[in-house]
């Protein structure tokens, strides 16, 4: 299997180790295809379980995709520090996971990326995608809950409902988001563009951003009306990571994206809509 010494190895740091292995086609299906299989799981089986045994359609939302994603987040840090002896120190970590200082650049380069990405899937793509599933093409499953459903009516009434009464001043619920929220953005990034990409670079070096990117989208097959929408940031998150080789602009552009959801749930919770 082919190896090669890791970004900023040298010998002030003996203890790192010196090489990483290469990820192709077969442990990238699989590195990618279990959690999506997990979280596959965990939105048409845990969920509704959750809400049989009587937790409101929000919690049972957010719940059931916080345990997979709180998973990728450990299965990082147990690659990196179990499968791959890297040592917990602060530098090491960042060598590894690709933080290196945090620049101006990567902000701007974040905030460019959430930006292009919003424009191009949920400005333009998202109209293709609600085409498919208005004209039967693309079907939706029965039951979503309306954080997941593109058809639904964001309002403070579909909220109260989705959270079983009045959202206001239902602050487990906004904590809940934030846990979720958290995991949803360090689990992915640390597992996909941390551990995963560095490895896969090895084996489809200049093209790694692309089957990275597209095997990242497809990783949201559960919400397979969703995909389309996803490609464009999925790209450029794995094009630039690739190109810089740092994930802050990443990190801050997935975070930027999936942050309306944060804040439409706290103006709620705090009953400013």
């Amino acid at each position: 299997m082919k190896s090669e010494t890791v970004l900023s190895r040298n010998l002030s740091h003996p203890t790192w180790p010196a090489t990483i292995n290469s990820m192709g086609w077969g442990s990238s299906l699989l590195f990618f295809g279990i959690p999506g299989l997990v979280l596959a799981a965990a939105f048409y089986g845990f969920r509704p379980w959750l809400e049989s045994v009587g937790y409101s359609e929000l919690v049972s939302y957010l719940a059931a995709l916080c345990v997979p994603l709180a998973l990728m987040f450990a299965a990082a840090l147990i690659a990196y520090h179990r499968l791959e002896g890297w040592p917990l120190t602060r530098a090491a970590f960042a060598a590894r996971m690709r933080y290196p200082r945090l620049r101006i650049s990567d902000v701007f380069w974040g905030i460019a990326i959430a930006a292009v990405g919003m424009l191009l899937g949920y400005g333009l793509l998202s109209q293709v995608s609600l085409f498919l599933i208005r004209s039967g093409i693309m079907p939706l499953p029965t039951e979503l809950p309306v954080l997941a459903d593109p058809l639904a009516t964001f309002s403070l009434e579909t909220l109260n409902q989705s959270a079983g009464g009045p959202i206001r001043g239902q602050w487990s619920i906004a904590v809940l988001f934030l846990v979720m929220y958290f995991f949803n953005i360090a689990g992915e990034e640390l597992w996909w563009r941390g551990y995963i990409l560095p490895r896969q670079e090895l084996a489809f070096g200049r093209f790694t951003w692309l089957v990275h990117g597209l095997l990242w989208a497809v990783f949201h097959l559960f919400k397979w009306w969703d995909i389309l929408t996803l490609v464009p940031v999925c790209l450029l998150i794995a094009y630039i990571s690739q190109k810089r080789q740092s994930n802050w602009a990443g990190l801050i552009a997935h975070a930027l994206v999936n942050g309306s959801g944060v804040l439409l749930i706290l103006a709620a919770v705090a009953g400013w809509l």
